[in-house]
Order: structure tokens, then sequence, then C-alpha cells
């Protein structure tokens, strides 16, 4: 029997093992004896999320440092402003003070520090924004899927029914979340290597990759796999195909997404 072990769930477990579920109960994996419905690696870069965002975070404070302490404005190029401002206005145009020379004795000062300010909270915003889209497309990369029997009396009345254990590329070795079966659906991906899987209720959805996916312990095929994994589905909920979702042609028929024209129809081993 696959099992999980629900844990406490406040606000700060919920941000490092969800990361934008709200209804799922965080769970711990724990039956070793039955290998899970679906598996796969997730790519190098889900994996490596936080190294990318401190590669990032140092890129960015290296060019706001960059910004604040070092850009400047050639003297002459000040002069002219001048020039051509004392000119329109009939004024007398204040000297520039400078802060440093070059090695051919041009004079740099520091631009306006409301220049400064705006282009170091661009570069702010820049980096805190692919931070927290590399954090947030890793969450929903799934890595594990394993259907679960239904809840017993130690766990809350709201999973009453088969349940859904789901682990993405973001959570720590057996830790993942757990939904009930009847409020999960598997749609049609962006191609034939990939479905989305959705939660009635939750904000976004998931991504299940079929490329190299090993579905109940076995490597297969994108096709063997998405067969599998439907079959499970509508077999665990009692043959309500509702629970799929909705699936075009184009993604049921096992064609070459080459071919044109003619009866040729890809092989499946």
């Amino acid at each position: 029997m696959q099992t999980v072990v629900p844990r406490t769930a406040n606000f700060f477990t919920r941000f490092l093992n969800l990361r934008g579920s709200w209804s799922g109960v965080p769970s711990k994996y724990v039956d070793g004896a039955q290998t899970p419905l679906f598996l796969r690696i997730p790519p190098w870069w889900a994996r490596w999320t936080w190294a990318l965002v401190a590669c990032d975070l140092f890129m960015t404070g290296s060019a706001i440092e960059l910004t604040w302490n070092h850009w400047s404005q050639l003297v002459s190029d000040l002069e002219k402003i001048g020039t051509k401002n004392k000119e329109a206005s009939g004024g007398v145009s204040t000297p520039t003070p400078t802060t440093g020379t070059n090695s051919e004795g041009a004079s740099y000062i520091m631009r306006p520090a409301w220049q400064r300010l705006g282009l170091c909270a661009a570069h702010l915003t820049l980096g805190v924004g692919v931070a927290a889209a590399l954090l947030v497309t890793q969450a929903r990369f799934v890595r594990t899927i394993a259907i679960l029997p239904p809840a017993t009396t130690t766990t809350p009345a709201s999973q009453s029914g088969r349940r859904v254990f789901v682990q993405c590329a973001h959570n720590w070795r057996n830790h993942g979340m757990t939904f009930s079966l009847s409020r999960c659906s598997l749609e049609e991906g962006r191609n034939e290597t990939e479905m989305v899987f959705r939660v009635l209720g939750e904000r976004g959805h998931w991504y299940v990759g079929l490329q190299d996916a090993i579905v109940h312990g076995h490597q297969v095929g994108v096709l063997q796999a998405r067969n599998a994994i439907l079959e499970e589905w509508r077999q665990q909920g009692e043959g309500k195909l509702k629970r799929v979702g909705k699936w075009s042609a184009k993604a049921k028929v096992e064609t070459n997404g080459k071919w044109k024209s003619g009866p040729v129809i890809r092989n499946v081993q």
C-alpha cells in the first residue's frame, strides 16, 4: 500500500515545499515497496535553480555597485550642454566640478543621483524578476506522481477518497504535496511529450514531461508513458473520464509529426 505522512503546514513550510499551492497537504512519501506511477529527472536548470539564482543575485549586486559608484560622464560633454543652455537662456553657466581624469587627461564627473538610482532600480527589478521566474518555474515541473488509497482516520476529512501525491523539482528527497484525486485532472500539454496536471481551485498548473519518463519502474517511450498514465488514472478514478480532462484528436493519434499525407503510422516500441 502506498502511503504518505502529512507534515505540519505553516506559511514558511508552504513557501519552501509547495511554492504556490495552498490547498495541497504537505506530505512525505514513505512507501518503499511499490514504485510510484510516474518518475522523471527534472531538467538541468531545475536541479541547479538555486545556483542560477545565486549567480543572478551576484550579477545584479555587481551591476548596482558599478552603476552607483562608477557611472560617470565626461566633463567636456557637460560643458557643451552648459554652453548650449547658456546660449538658449542668455544666462551664465557655472563651472562643473570634476572627480578624476583618465590617462589622456579627460575629466569625468559622477552622473546625477537620480539617474544612478533609476538605473540601479532597473537592475534590481530585472534581477529579482529573473530569480522569481526561476523559482516559480522550478516548482511547476513534476518529477513524481503516485496515486494513493483513501485517507485514514489520522488525516483530515477533506482528503477523503483516493489521493494524488505530487513531487516537483523544488521538493527535497521524498517530500511533496497531496491532493484529492477528485479535484485533479490531466490535460494535453504543449506537444506530445508533455501533459498538464491541474488541481481544481489552484492557481496555475504543473508540467508532466514524458521524455525519458519512468512509469511503474520501467523507462518507456513518450506515447507508452502517456497511455499508461491515462489508463492508470482512469482505473483509479473508477472510470470517470472527466478526470482526464479534454484531449484533442491530434494528441490521441500516434502519428509522426513530420507526416504530411498517406497512411504512415509511427511504430510504438
